[in-house]
């Protein structure tokens, strides 16, 4: 997988609502009404990152979940981050 360049970056990131570069990662906070949302939402996500063989790092909160994406094999962002991004953003909050 190709590390994207920082222009491409900053062009797919302007189409991928509540994501933000942070740290050199695509991060997101998706929020939720209690603990049960969020352990649902994980459910969620678990079987999306193994079908694309791309496992987000993840932080659980009572009533949120920060989701970060980076290809750890190239280095950077690449394609696969914003293709899982995109799933997960399909999956609301």
């Amino acid at each position: 997988m190709e590390k994207l360049s920082d222009q491409e970056v900053r062009a797919r990131l302007s189409n991928l609502p509540g994501w933000a570069l942070v740290n050199g990662k695509l991060r997101k906070e998706f929020t939720f009404s209690d603990f049960d949302g969020s352990v649902e939402f994980i459910r969620k996500v678990a079987p999306i990152a193994d079908s694309m063989d791309h496992h987000p790092d993840v932080c659980v909160y009572y009533n949120k979940v920060i989701v970060e994406l980076y290809t750890h094999d190239a280095g950077g962002l690449t394609d696969l981050d914003f293709r899982l991004a995109e799933r997960l953003n399909s999956l609301g909050s």
